[in-house]
């Protein structure tokens, strides 16, 4: 979560990122969950954008930065999260899943994000395959994706995603680390925001 804001404030180029979670059985809440919602005994950290809870023990997480002149920011809230997910289902595809777009929200009670679709999730039949969540500030757009299916193949999906997901960010793809100034940012973040209970009990 740290490197993500930090991508975030220091975005020049279009980043896309995937990354694992070091505590198997961890969960994230979204910005304006409460605290309270998460289940008993579970490893958890508030993210930086909404949303609702993830339950992070068998999903695919990526996240996607880019700067606020980038077209994907300025298509808006709905046009950049439906573009991105038509991306995901075109990966989902290609690794042999039916997928969809969610013509709609389809109604729920719970707080678990993956049981209540809104409008331009992925979705297969009454499933919810791919959700997401954006923070947008003076820099940018964060854009934060979890992906849960069974049985898929982490590099393969990886491999097909970067594949789909990268027209839409640049036109030439490039490998890259983390700057020094990154590093350093998201090292003060994990330390002052993101590991500290003034950060995740906030609410």
């Amino acid at each position: 979560m740290a490197i993500d804001e930090a991508l975030l404030r220091h975005v020049t180029a279009p980043v896309l990122r995937f990354y694992r979670w070091s505590e198997p059985d961890a969960v994230s809440i979204g910005y304006f969950d409460p605290h309270s919602c998460v289940p008993n005994g579970r490893p958890f950290v508030r993210r930086y954008t909404g949303g609702g809870l993830v339950d992070h023990q068998s999903d695919f997480t990526y996240s996607i930065i880019i700067s606020k002149l980038h077209p994907l920011t300025l298509s808006g809230t709905t046009g950049s999260y439906q573009s991105i997910h038509e991306a995901v289902i075109l990966a989902l595809r290609h690794q042999g899943f039916t997928a969809e777009l969610a013509p709609c929200c389809l109604e729920a009670q719970s707080s678990a994000c993956f049981e209540k679709p809104v409008k331009f999730d992925v979705i297969s039949g009454a499933s919810k395959l791919a959700g997401g969540a954006q923070r947008r500030t003076r820099e940018g757009c964060l854009h934060q994706g979890s992906i849960l299916i069974k049985n898929f193949d982490y590099a393969s999906l990886k491999n097909s995603l970067t594949h789909f997901l990268t027209p839409l960010l640049a036109d030439v793809p490039e490998d890259s680390a983390l700057t020094e100034l990154e590093k350093t940012s998201a090292e003060k973040l994990a330390v002052e925001k993101y590991q500290t209970p003034e950060w995740n009990l906030s609410k």
